[in-house]
């Protein structure tokens, strides 16, 4: 869809740079005449009440898109990175960069689980958990990532201090492929030289995506394949696997670069000739994609590419 924006939100700390930023915070300030409201149940119930409260006021601003409203949960020096590690310090410059991020994003929610809040005395918090932000239909697909903020007392309020974002490395293949979920049905593009038709499924067991493509010319097939996608948890990128019916196959990785799919793909010919291309991929509705391919080579020359064209989802059969 485009570059992760900064306020996908809450972002998460490392557990290092999170204790070591709340004991500078808790050594800031005199614990000694609140040591018991650190242990006392109730103080600390309306404590964890309070941040979730807080916690609700920004998801509402988030699914408004109110950057004011977004920016008024954090301090007046906030601090939020990225899981690219840019820094954004200070609320003026968060609100923003929220600004920037919901005029960007028109219509994204945000959904908020917390996996634990732990209250290291009457004026720190640290909370950890998943975020997944869920653009306006037609848009893209979720995207989730791990987090862990720091909350501070301030005025009897509290507000988020330090948030940082990260990778959620622990989501399963399937859930990686939710992404690309939307290539799942029936496909097909027309032109006066050939029809293609496309249909996508889940493999079984739900961590691949398997592509089945027939090229008719004249009514007749005169190429069938298989392609199958799915997670490389070295690479941290999709790859995919080629096989068609002459006997070629290839394979190659998924790039997402703004709003389209860059896909580099490298292979074989049944005659021996190596053969590579990049093709561009670009969502342009529910039922709409554009393909194009550059940069092919054909052992080792160049060859011309081929010209942006539009493929449309089939619509369902009448019965089924």
């Amino acid at each position: 869809m485009m570059k992760k924006v900064v306020l996908m939100l809450i972002v998460a700390f490392n557990a290092t740079g999170v204790s070591l930023y709340a004991q500078a915070v808790t050594k800031s300030r005199p614990a000694a005449p609140h040591a018991a409201a650190a242990t006392d149940p109730a103080a600390r119930g309306d404590d964890e009440k309070a941040i979730r409260v807080l916690l609700d006021a920004f998801t509402k601003a988030f699914d408004a898109g109110d950057a004011a409203a977004a920016a008024a949960t954090y301090s007046e020096n906030g601090i939020v990175v990225d899981e690219q590690g840019e820094r954004t310090e200070g609320r003026a410059a968060i609100r923003d960069q929220y600004a920037r991020s919901f005029a960007d994003n028109p219509g994204s929610t945000i959904t908020i689980k917390v996996d634990s809040l732990r209250l290291l005395g009457p004026e720190t918090a640290i909370e950890e958990g998943r975020t997944t932000i869920k653009p306006a239909a037609g848009a893209g697909a979720p995207d989730v990532s791990r987090f862990v903020a720091v909350y501070v007392k301030q005025g009897g309020q509290w507000r988020q201090a330090v948030v940082r974002d990260e990778i959620a490395r622990d989501l399963t293949p399937h859930d990686r492929l939710k992404e690309l979920e939307w290539l799942v049905g029936d496909w097909v593009n027309e032109s006066q030289d050939a029809v293609v038709s496309t249909t996508c499924a889940w493999a079984v067991g739900g961590n691949f995506l398997d592509r089945e493509f027939t090229m008719k010319t004249e009514g007749r097939p005169v190429l069938t394949g298989t392609q199958r996608i799915g997670w490389d948890p070295l690479k941290q990128q999709f790859k995919t696997w080629i096989f068609d019916s002459e006997g070629g196959h290839g394979e190659g990785y998924f790039t997402r670069i703004g709003d389209e799919w860059v896909i580099k793909v490298e292979g074989v010919r049944q005659d021996g000739q190596p053969a590579s291309s990049t093709n561009v991929v670009r969502r342009l509705g529910k039922d709409r994609i554009s393909w194009q391919s550059v940069q092919r080579t054909l052992g080792g020359s160049a060859i011309p590419g081929v010209d942006e064209f539009v493929i449309v989802r089939k619509p369902p059969q009448v019965g089924k």
